[in-house]
């Protein structure tokens, strides 16, 4: 990712300069920029959803595909829709392109952490718990971003009421953008309600996960472990801690090198560094993404087939799923 609040925090960044770009107005055009700021990340929630969950791996399909054949079939998915839903699905796509300006930029640097991290040796700490550490750097960076840029905590600044927003019709309208991508891209035809669902189940985790005090997350936590038998716990590397710091143990401040685990490239970035980078390349992105003319060559032009993961995708091939 990373994850919801730094997504939803870079995307309020942007969100006035964007708005003017594209003529913005109304609530629901502006909760459909924030949302899509999201990605294809609520579609992982499907995975709690009994009747539902076939189609969370959509999620990681749309991490690993084209970025340049992506974008293009949001963008003439968004087009293809009239009157008010067309202006909620465009902003929506905006907020999509952001959310895969941040990914493709700070993803490498996660992957370093997670890959250092699991190979260093810790008795259990190896790859099986691969996850779980991705989502502790992320989450660490999550409550660092909201100090930094708010002043607040998740004491104040709760996830499941400060973020995912978005009415009826804006999901309705998004829908509409997924079920036309999954059928373009993947040949696939999902059920139309698959992107407003996944929103409401990412909805109910982050309610669930929502422990302010700690109390909530330690029970959760010793459940999992109990019938997973696993030392490390999903859902304590993902409930955010009311944790008032601007700094993170992950954000490279010193800016040590490190190693793109991707391309091998040495950087000395920090996140902040990163952030920084993918913001001031969002006006360029959406200008260029709603262009006349904007096709699968300018597409890549763009994304130079960097997906949301950081990794180089071998353009005009869809992942299976």
């Amino acid at each position: 990712m990373p994850a919801i609040l730094t997504h939803d925090l870079f995307g309020r960044g942007v969100l006035e300069d964007v708005s003017e770009v594209l003529g913005m107005r109304s609530v629901d055009e502006r909760d459909a920029f924030r949302l899509g700021n999201q990605g294809p990340d609520p579609l992982f929630y499907l995975v709690v959803d009994p009747l539902m969950h076939k189609w969370s791996p959509l999620g990681g399909a749309l991490h690993e595909c084209s970025p340049a054949d992506l974008m293009v079939a949001m963008r003439e998915a968004a087009l293809r829709l009239d009157g008010r839903e067309r202006q909620v699905a465009r902003a929506y796509v905006a907020g999509f392109a952001c959310h895969w300006l941040l990914d493709s930029t700070m993803h490498p640097f996660v992957y370093h952490w997670q890959s250092g991290l699991t190979s260093a040796g810790v008795p259990g700490l190896d790859g099986s718990a691969a996850s779980r550490v991705h989502a502790e750097v992320e989450r660490d960076f999550d409550e660092m971003a909201l100090h930094a840029l708010t002043g607040r905590t998740v004491e104040r600044w709760r996830p499941h009421e400060r973020t995912l927003q978005g009415s009826s019709a804006v999901l309705a309208a998004v829908d509409k953008v997924y079920f036309y991508v999954a059928l373009w891209v993947f040949e696939r035809a999902i059920d139309p309600r698959t992107f407003s669902t996944a929103v409401r189940e990412f909805r109910l985790v982050q309610r669930v996960f929502d422990s302010p005090s700690g109390r909530k997350r330690a029970a959760l936590a010793a459940v999992e472990r109990a019938v997973t038998r696993s030392p490390f716990s999903l859902v304590m590397s993902m409930s955010h801690r009311a944790r008032p710091e601007d700094v993170s143990d992950f954000d490279n401040r010193a800016h040590a090198p490190w190693e793109n685990p991707f391309t091998h490239e040495v950087s000395t970035a920090g996140f902040w560094d990163l952030f920084d980078a993918a913001r001031a390349r969002v006006l360029p992105t959406v200008d260029e993404l709603f262009s006349e003319g904007f096709d699968v060559a300018a597409a890549r032009e763009l994304t130079r087939d960097v997906n949301f993961e950081g990794d180089v995708a071998e353009p005009g091939e869809a992942p299976r799923w």
